[in-house]
């Protein structure tokens, strides 16, 4: 009877336990990657008051009417937009989000956003590595998402969709390396995430195109005919079942937004784009030269996701999402790393861990003994309740786009009566011109809609101090409410109500 030689571990492992042992093998081998992790995990614990924004309170607000009427299929929050067909697409990423701040406020629906950063970098860095990237390289990948599309960290329904992407995309990638059945894990994903977030189209999309390149090899074609007739009715497996149809239609192809709203239209090249455009343009170079390192998936998926991303900026998170699992591999092809783990790196890579992780396990300590009105950022529960008192039982409120939601989360009395928020989608192209009218101060617009308002908010000082300029507000006018960033006017019961676009 033979038997196996029995491993002897290396000096100083022995004594420790199974996990812990799992967990040092691990700091030893990934360190450059756990590093990366937890820097940006802090960074972005620190700077979470500039994490949440309107549609932060979108999602709690929208999900709080979830939670307490069912799905909606009409408006009832906003004013000009009061009764209009409302396709609720990303209700469960809605609903998750005002549970959590239900449970224990705006914090920590932030940290559960932050979260959502750290563990879709975490998987894209496993599955670089497993894929065959160095750590030097998968640690440099890692800094492409947050550079390069610095918007993804925003907590809002996009959070939830992170690690959903960078999941599928592994498995194709995977899949295209080894095939299998394991690649059959994409379609639960996607209907999950059809009631998340309406980017399931794109991961739909890429599955659906991977399963053709599938149908030329035989032993592929069961797999194939099973990713392309399930990646579509994943996209549909909502409670709103087939109505989601004319919901992406509005969304993806005759929507008016790209032309008026900023993140829906191409990138520019400016300050904030322009890590996006050098990491496309040098993956571009590295994938010219050594494409062949990447799999016959990324080899074609990467340049759909690229001009994705230049045909609309919101795109450019998934580009780069993608960038951080393949970019590695291309990387070590132009500059092959020569760390070779010894015994004095394995030491040095486990203290880097654990100096990471302990650091992150600091900053997060701080973070949550902070009070819970610092992640809110000047957002006064006291000017809210300005607001409503001034509005009275009927008065309609012209909210500025950055607190309409926040004004209806604080204030649920006002639904129906902020004048619309940030859901542009519920209106056509002619009512966005209105609206972007009302944004840049147009005279005639203001004359019309913020002379009939009884409340009318601002942003920014210098905006209230440019609209009064222009005597458009009703005389008599005054002020109700002036936290940071955020001021309200009353005016005199106007002769006419407040006119709809």
């Amino acid at each position: 009877m033979s038997s196996s030689p029995i491993p002897v571990p290396r000096p100083g492992v022995l004594a420790l336990p199974p996990l812990a042992r799992r967990a040092r093998l691990v700091a030893e081998s990934e360190a450059l990657p756990i590093v990366v992790i937890a820097i940006w995990t802090s960074l972005l614990l620190v700077t979470m008051p500039f994490l949440v924004g309107q549609d932060t309170f979108l999602a709690f607000v929208d999900g709080r009417l979830v939670a307490q009427h069912g799905l909606p299929h009409a408006d009832t929050l906003t004013y000009w937009s009061l009764g209009r067909p409302w396709t609720d697409q990303q209700w469960g990423a809605h609903l998750a989000l005002y549970e959590l701040a239900r449970l224990g406020g705006v914090r920590l629906a932030a940290v559960v956003g932050v979260a959502c950063v750290a563990c879709a970098l975490a998987i894209a860095a496993t599955v670089a590595r497993r894929l065959g990237a160095s750590q030097r390289s998968v640690a440099v990948g890692l800094l492409l998402p947050v550079l390069g599309a610095p918007w993804l960290a925003q907590v809002r329904t996009q959070s939830l969709a992170l690690a959903p992407f960078v999941l599928v995309y592994a498995l194709l990638a995977l899949d295209a390396r080894r095939p299998g059945r394991r690649v059959l894990l994409v379609l639960p994903v996607l209907a999950v995430w059809a009631n998340l977030h309406g980017t399931v189209v794109l991961a739909a999309g890429l599955t659906g195109l991977y399963a053709l390149t599938l149908l030329r090899k035989r032993a592929s074609r069961l797999r194939a005919g099973a990713l392309l007739a399930g990646a579509p009715l994943c996209v549909v497996a909502s409670p709103y079942g087939l109505g989601l149809v004319g919901y992406y239609h509005t969304m993806f192809v005759s929507a008016p937004l790209r032309e008026y709203v900023s993140e829906w239209g191409p990138p520019t090249i400016g300050s904030a784009s322009a890590i996006f455009f050098l990491s496309a343009f040098g993956l571009v170079a590295l994938w010219a030269r050594h494409g062949p390192v990447l799999t016959s998936f990324e080899r074609w998926a990467l340049p759909v996701l690229l001009f994705g991303a230049l045909t609309a900026a919101r795109n450019c998170v998934w580009f780069e999402l993608a960038a951080a699992v393949s970019f590695p591999r291309l990387l070590d092809a132009a500059w092959p790393s020569r760390i070779a783990l010894t015994a004095g790196v394995r030491r040095t890579n486990v203290a880097l861990a654990s100096l990471a992780l302990a650091a992150l396990v600091a900053v997060a300590a701080t973070q949550l003994t902070r009070p819970a009105s610092w992640v809110e950022r000047g957002r006064s529960p006291a000017a809210a309740g300005a607001v409503a008192k001034a509005a009275g039982p009927d008065g309609i409120v012209l909210a500025d786009e950055e607190h309409a939601d926040w004004l209806l989360w604080q204030q649920p009395s006002l639904a129906g009566r902020i004048a619309y928020d940030v859901r542009f989608e519920l209106f056509d192209r002619r009512e966005m011109v209105a609206i972007r009218s009302l944004l840049v101060g147009s005279h005639a617009m203001w004359a019309r809609c913020g002379v009939t308002a009884r409340v009318v908010t601002f942003a920014h000082p210098w905006t209230r101090k440019r609209i009064a300029a222009q005597n458009v507000l009703a005389k008599g006018a005054r002020q109700v409410a002036d936290a940071d960033g955020f001021s309200a006017v009353v005016q005199p019961r106007a002769a006419t109500t407040c006119k709809r676009l």
